[in-house]
């Protein structure tokens, strides 16, 4: 249930090869900016070449920590299709990809999207041997919002982002967030390995049959949902998410046994991804994870 079509078009940004000669200029001190303005100082002109977030932190970070790439180097996009902002995410341990690799692999993601992309989001795995890219899932997969993940985790990951008006000197559109600081029961479905998120849908719970009662998909909402699962967070399982453990829960029957991240990553990849409650952090990641037990 996971969200996942030619010839060739290569990769048109602003000015053309817009990203080399952007990224050249950087780290020669001439205007990349896209407002005539020169890059600040040798720092940002690392931060370009390396990815260094103090650097780049005077004129490409955003209010959030992530690096707008766009800043220093121009806007990105599919030939002859819509310009937007390449964004350096930050992960929740401070780590921030390098504006030229970033460059690198998106201008190779919308190079070979429209003849090698999988299914609806045009996914491409392996990019430069390290990363998978694909389009975003409902608001995201409208506006074209492209997702990368590296090495199948989510430590690494760059993304690109509508602006909020002309020119990449604007600050990127801020994110829509399905779930903040909210807790939520819900089924997972699989982990979608292209963007590094966990996928689920949302349940109820349903009082009346063999057992008194079953889960059951929230009425009226059968969509699946995609959130990043925290680097930091508490997993803990009911019965079978962590390996070997016996049964261990609480009154309502959510998991009590300490476990990890790596024991949840491979329940979701596994045949029968668990039923969990989740709750969800302040940036939409899943930072506690319960499974709930089902005998």
């Amino acid at each position: 249930m996971g969200f996942t079509a030619m010839k060739s078009m290569k990769l048109v940004m602003v000015g053309g090869a817009v990203a080399a000669t952007a990224l050249l200029s950087a780290c020669s001190g001439n205007n990349v900016d896209g407002n005539g303005s020169a890059a600040k100082s040798v720092s940002d002109a690392a931060a370009v070449k390396q990815g260094g977030s103090a650097g780049a932190a005077g004129t490409a970070a955003t209010s959030n920590g992530d690096v707008n790439c766009s800043k220093l180097g121009g806007q990105v996009g599919p030939a002859g299709g819509k310009q937007m902002d390449l964004i350096a995410v930050q992960s929740t341990s401070g780590s921030i990809p390098g504006c030229t690799e970033a460059f690198t692999v998106m201008t190779k993601y919308y190079e070979l999207a429209p003849s090698q992309g999988e299914g609806p989001g045009h996914r491409v795995l392996g990019i430069e041997g390290h990363w998978d890219c694909a389009l975003g899932a409902e608001e995201e997969f409208t506006q074209g919002v492209v997702n990368c993940g590296k090495d199948g985790g989510s430590e690494f990951m760059i993304k690109t982002a509508p602006t909020a008006g002309k020119g990449s000197g604007q600050q990127p559109a801020a994110p829509t967030r399905r779930f903040p600081n909210t807790t939520q029961t819900v089924q997972f479905t699989g982990f979608d390995r292209s963007v590094n998120m966990a996928q689920f849908q949302l349940i109820t719970w349903k009082k009346g049959g063999a057992d008194n009662g079953h889960y059951v998909p929230v009425p009226g909402d059968g969509k699946t949902y995609r959130l990043p699962v925290s680097k930091t967070a508490q997993v803990f399982g009911a019965a079978e998410l962590c390996p070997g453990g016996d049964v261990a829960i609480d009154q309502q029957g959510r998991g009590t046994n300490p476990c990890t991240e790596q024991a949840l990553m491979e329940a979701l990849t596994g045949p029968t991804p668990p039923l969990a409650e989740i709750h969800v952090d302040k940036n939409d990641n899943i930072d506690v994870a319960k499974e709930l037990y089902r005998p």
